[in-house]
This record gives structure tokens, C-alpha cells and sequence, in this order.
């Protein structure tokens, strides 16, 4: 609709040269002028549209870029409070703030303390676990251990036993040779488990040294294990005496305040 007044002064100019020409030449009639006149006009108002139409076309290459370039909108940048400003906002003051942010930081070091204590107890009782387990194991071998003595101590007893029927069945004075080169780890269990009266005879038919050898040797056979009786008794004695002693002048002093 905008280009039609732009359009009229071209087609009044065109109608007007046309009757002149004509007029001049003499040629045409009226009818004909007009019908002339027309025809450029419409002309002229269809390359106008043309033109028009050519224009609109949307722009390539650069000119489209630059185009939908300009179309996208641009981000708003909007500038993000402080904490200064929300704090203020919040009714806080400076020193507040501050104590809010130490204990924000406070706390994130607790975190990451219980988070650390975790893993520590984790592993504790992972070790503990494994601890466990040896334990469990070392009882087992032990149980199997003093199995294993009972049975071996259970075969000794035996044999010594069958032992000390064999001396009693001899007469003295062979029993005694034979005694007599024997070893003391040997011939004291024999000898103490003999009956009093074959074991006298066998004394009485033996040398006096070796008599007497395996007389003491009978009687202190008894002093290691008493030794080492009395050397635990003086021991527990004296982890008792250098054990602290209860605090008994506290209550003292709260009975004289």
C-alpha cells in the first residue's frame, strides 16, 4: 500500500509524454492515447512490485549471518549479591556474618575429621577381625599341642611304669648295676615310682657313692619346680607393690573443708 503514492506521480508523468508525443505526431487517436498510457503504467507498477519482491528476499552468505545474529538476544547480565548484601538483607551484622562463615567452616572440618574417624574405625576393625582370626588359629594349634603332650606325657608314664615293674621283678644286686650306669633323667622317675621296700634293697646292693648320688638327686628332684614357684610368688609381689595406690587424701580434705 506504501508504494502506490510513489507509483502515481510515474504513471501521470508517463500518461503525459504519451499525449505529447502522440499529440505531435498526429497519429493516434484519444482512445488509443489512454489505452497507451495505461499499459506503461501498469508496466511500471509491476517492475515496482518486482523490485519490491526482490527485496524482501531473506539475505545469504554474510548478510544472513549478520541477520540472525542480530535476531538471537543477547543474555541479560545480572550482577549476583554479596554476602555482605544478603547478610545485610537478612538483618545481620558484619560481625555475625563473620561467625556464621567461621562456623560454616567449622563444621566442614568436623565432617571431614568423622568422615576420616570412619575410615579409621573401618580399618581398626578390619585388623581387629584378621586379630581374631590368628587368635582363633592359635588356639586351634594349641589345643592340638597340648593334645599332643597329654598323649606323649600318657605314653611316658607308661613306659615308666613298665619300667619300674621290670627293676622290681630283679633281684637287688642286679637291679642296682643297672641303675647305677643310668642316667639321672632316666632312673629317677624309676626309682621314685618303685615300691620302698624293692627300691631299699636296691640302695642297700648299690656302692655307696652312687647310693648316695641317687638319694639327693630323689630328693631335690622337687627344687627346680619349687624355684620357679617361689621366683612367680616374689614377682606378683612385686607388681603389686609398685601398683599405684588409691588417692585417699582427696576425701581427707573434703572432710576438713
Amino acid at each position: 500500500m506504501k508504494s502506490v503514492p510513489r507509483i502515481l506521480p510515474i504513471v501521470g508523468v508517463a500518461i503525459g509524454g504519451v499525449l505529447l508525443v502522440n499529440a505531435l505526431a498526429g497519429a493516434q487517436s484519444l482512445p488509443e492515447l489512454v489505452s497507451g498510457a495505461r499499459a506503461f503504467a501498469e508496466e511500471a507498477v509491476g517492475q515496482a512490485a518486482a523490485e519490491k519482491s526482490e527485496t524482501a528476499v531473506a539475505p545469504t552468505g554474510e548478510g544472513a549471518d549478520a541477520a540472525a545474529t542480530s535476531s538471537i538476544p543477547k543474555p541479560v547480565q545480572a550482577c549476583a549479591p554479596t554476602a555482605a548484601e544478603l547478610a545485610r538483607e537478612a538483618g545481620l551484622s558484619p560481625a555475625e556474618l563473620q561467625v556464621l562463615q567461621s562456623l560454616g567452616e567449622r563444621r566442614g572440618q568436623l565432617d571431614a575429621r568423622e568422615q576420616s574417624m570412619e575410615t579409621q574405625l573401618a580399618l581398626m576393625a578390619a585388623a581387629e577381625a584378621k586379630l581374631d582370626a590368628k587368635v582363633k588359629a592359635l588356639n586351634g594349634l594349641k589345643s592340638d599341642i597340648e593334645g599332643l603332650m597329654g598323649q606323649a606325657d600318657a605314653a611316658e608314664n607308661a613306659e615308666v611304669a613298665r619300667m619300674v615293674k621290670v627293676f622290681e621283678a630283679m633281684k637287688p644286686k642286679d637291679s642296682a648295676a643297672r641303675m647305677t650306669v643310668l642316667d639321672d633323667s632316666v632312673r629317677l622317675p624309676i626309682a621314685a615310682a618303685m615300691k620302698e621296700r624293692a627300691l631299699s634293697a636296691m640302695l642297700a646292693a648299690m656302692p655307696p657313692n652312687e647310693a648316695k648320688k641317687l638319694t639327693e638327686s630323689l630328693a631335690s628332684r622337687f627344687d627346680t619346680a619349687r624355684t620357679l614357684g617361689q621366683a612367680l610368688e616374689k614377682t606378683e609381689a612385686q607388681a603389686a607393690a609398685a601398683a599405684p595406690a588409691a588417692p585417699a587424701a582427696a576425701p581427707a580434705a573434703k572432710a576438713g573443708a
